[in-house]
C-alpha cells in the first residue's frame, strides 16, 4: 500500500503493522500489543463480522469501557465498511435502549461485567428486546443465547480471507465509520455520524498541534462513547503511531501511577480530572518527567490547575494546550498555541487552525466584527455527515455552504482567538438586557475561594429573568455572598450580577467535567414551586 493513498482510518493500523510490526501500539492491563497482534486481530474480528453477514453500512456497538478490544472492534468494522458505536456501561438501560432502538446495531459486543457489576441482566433485555441484534459477543462470562468475544473472534478463518479482502476494497473515504451520540443536554441524545474523511482530516491537522508523532505514548481513560476516546485520542494514536495505554475507569492515583511507570508523554484531560489529580497525596511526588504536553477541553481551566500545570512545565519543559471543539467537529477545531501567556490559557479556547474556517454571527447568520458575541460557525472537512436518521435536525445546523452552526456563543479578538461565552440556549434577558452566563461565571470563578460557577436564567415577574450563581469552594478554602457579589458589582454591569448565590462543596458535574446545568435548573425547579 502507497502510504499517501491512506484515506481510510484502518489503513494506519496496516501503515503502523507494517513500518513496525514489533513496535508496542496498545496497552491494557497486563496486556501489551504490537502494531503485528493490531493488525492480526483486526483482521479476525472483521472476518468474524463477515461470519455473521454484517454489511455495508450496518452498525456494530461495543458495550465498554476504553481496554484494546476497543480499538480493534472499531477498526475491524471500519475495514468492512461497518460504522461503530461505542456504549458506556454507566448507562442506565433506558438509555442504553434509546441509544439501541434508534441505531439498530446487528452485532452488540459487551463486557459481562463492570466495577464488580454484572451486567447479565442487561445483555439479556437487550439481546431479547432488539430482533436487529444477530450476534451478542461478550467479554467474559457468556449467557444463554451469547458468545464469548474471545472465542468467536479468535477464530482464523482463512476462507475468509478473499471474503474481507474484497470487501475492504469497496469502502471509500465518503462511507459513514463512526457513531456517537451527543450527551442529551438540551433533549433527546443525537447520533453524530462521521465518515473516515472526516476522522482522519480532523486528526491530519490534530497532529502537529499536539505535537503527536509515532514516539508519542498517549494515555486514554475517557469512555469509548466520548470523542476525546474516538478521535481526539484513540484515533490520533492509531494514525500518529504511537502507544497508548489505556484505563477502564479515571482514577486519580491510577492515573497518576501510570503516567510515571509507562512514561506517559501527552496528558489530555478535562479540567475537574487534573483537579482531583491535585488533592491525591500521590500528585505533589509524581514524575512527570516523560510528559511533553497537558492538554485539556471541556470546560474553562480554573487559575489554580493553570498554576500548578504551568509549575510542572517550567521544570520540564512540557507545554500546555487547549482548544474548542464538538462532537460534531469530530473533536477540536480551535488551539491555543505553544508559547500563549496563562490569561490566555485559562479564558480562551484558541484560534481556528487552517484550512479550517471559523466566524461569529448574529442570529440572521450575519458575520459579526471581532469583540461582538455571537454563534460560533465553522466550516471544513471535519464535519460531520449529519444527525442518525433526522436529516431535518442536520438541515437546521449546516447550511448550503457548508457551515455548521453550533448554538456555541463566542466572542473573537484580533488575534482569531475565541472566548466562550456559553450555549445560545443558556443566554438570558434580564430587564431587556442579555446576559452570557460564562461572562458572569469567569468573574466569580476569579475569586480564589471557587473552583467552578454556573450561572442559570430564573423567572422573576419585573426583570422577565435574573441570574442565579452557584458557586463550587476550591476543598479548604472559603467565599461567602458578600464577597461574591461585591466581586461581581465590581467587574460587571448591574444587570448581569446575580440576584442569588449558592455556596457549596460540590455541584453536579458532567462526564466530560461540564457543570451539569440540567441538574441544577430541575433543583430551580424545585426551589419555585417550594415558595
Amino acid at each position: 500500500m502507497a502510504w499517501k493513498d491512506l484515506n481510510l482510518t484502518w489503513h494506519y493500523v496496516e501503515k503502523w503493522a507494517e513500518k513496525k510490526p514489533e513496535a508496542e501500539a496498545l496497552v491494557f492491563g497486563d496486556e501489551r500489543l504490537t502494531w503485528g497482534d493490531f493488525k492480526e486481530r483486526m483482521d479476525r474480528i472483521a472476518k468474524a463480522y463477515l461470519e455473521v453477514s454484517v454489511e455495508k453500512g450496518d452498525r456494530v456497538a461495543m458495550l465498554s469501557m476504553a481496554r484494546s478490544d476497543f480499538l480493534t472492534t472499531y477498526m475491524a468494522a471500519n475495514k468492512i465498511g461497518a460504522i461503530w458505536l461505542g456504549l458506556s456501561p454507566k448507562l442506565t438501560l433506558d438509555e442504553l435502549r434509546y441509544q439501541i432502538g434508534d441505531s439498530q446495531p446487528a452485532v452488540l459486543i459487551t463486557l459481562r461485567e463492570y466495577l464488580g457489576a454484572d451486567l447479565a441482566e442487561t445483555i439479556a433485555a437487550l439481546k431479547d428486546e432488539f430482533s436487529c441484534i444477530r450476534k451478542v459477543l461478550v467479554i467474559g462470562e457468556a449467557i444463554d443465547g451469547t458468545d464469548s468475544f474471545a472465542a468467536f473472534t479468535g477464530e482464523p478463518r482463512p476462507q475468509l480471507d478473499d471474503a474481507l479482502e474484497e470487501r475492504a476494497g469497496q469502502v471509500v473515504d465518503t462511507d459513514e465509520a463512526l457513531l456517537m451520540y451527543t450527551s442529551g443536554s438540551t433533549g433527546k441524545p443525537k447520533g453524530v455520524v462521521h465518515t473516515h474523511r472526516s476522522i482522519i482530516e480532523n486528526i491530519r491537522v490534530e497532529l502537529p498541534k499536539f505535537y503527536f508523532d509515532e514516539n508519542t505514548r498517549g494515555l486514554l481513560h475517557f469512555p469509548i462513547n466520548h470523542v476525546a476516546a474516538d478521535v481526539e485520542i484513540g484515533f490520533a494514536a492509531i494514525m500518529g503511531g504511537g502507544a497508548l495505554i489505556m484505563l477502564d475507569k479515571f482514577d486519580p492515583g491510577e492515573v497518576l501511577t501510570v503516567i510515571a511507570k509507562e512514561r506517559i508523554t501527552v496528558v489530555g484531560q478535562v479540567p475537574v480530572m487534573f483537579l482531583l489529580e491535585f488533592k491525591h497525596p500521590a500528585f505533589f511526588t509524581t514524575d512527570f518527567s516523560s510528559v511533553e504536553g497537558f492538554m485539556w477541553a471541556g470546560a474553562a481551566a480554573p487559575r489554580i490547575m493553570i498554576d500548578v500545570l504551568s509549575g510542572i512545565c517550567g521544570q520540564t519543559g512540557a507545554h500546555l494546550i487547549t482548544g474548542y471543539g464538538s462532537t460534531e467537529v469530530c473533536g477540536f477545531v480551535t488551539y491555543t498555541e505553544k508559547g500563549d501567556d496563562l490569561e490566555t490559557l485559562m479564558k480562551s479556547a484558541g484560534k481556528i487552525a487552517p484550512p479550517f474556517e471559523l466566524k461569529i454571527v448574529d442570529e440572521n447568520r450575519n458575520e459579526l466584527p471581532d469583540g461582538q458575541i455571537g454563534e460560533i460557525a465553522v466550516r471544513g472537512p471535519f464535519l460531520m455527515k449529519g444527525y442518525y436518521n433526522k436529516p431535518e435536525l442536520t438541515a437546521e445546523v449546516i447550511d448550503g455552504d457548508g457551515w455548521h452552526y453550533t448554538s456555541d456563543l463566542a466572542y473573537k479578538d484580533e488575534r482569531g482567538y475565541i472566548y466562550i461565552t456559553g450555549r445560545r440556549s443558556e443566554m438570558f434577558k434580564t430587564g431587556g438586557e442579555n446576559v452570557y452566563p460564562r461572562e458572569v461565571e469567569d468573574v466569580l470563578e476569579s475569586h480564589d475561594g471557587i473552583l467552578f460557577a454556573a450561572v442559570i436564567g430564573v423567572p422573576d415577574e419585573i426583570f422577565q429573568e435574573v441570574g442565579w450563581a452557584f458557586c463550587m469552594l476550591i476543598p479548604g478554602k472559603t467565599a461567602t455572598e458578600e464577597e461574591l457579589r461585591e466581586l461581581c458589582r465590581s467587574k460587571l454591569a448591574n444587570f448581569k450580577v446575580p440576584k442569588k448565590f449558592f455556596i457549596r462543596d460540590l455541584l453536579p458535574l458532567l462526564a466530560n467535567g461540564k457543570v451539569d446545568k440540567l441538574a441544577l435548573k430541575a433543583e430551580i425547579e424545585q426551589m419555585l414551586k417550594e415558595q
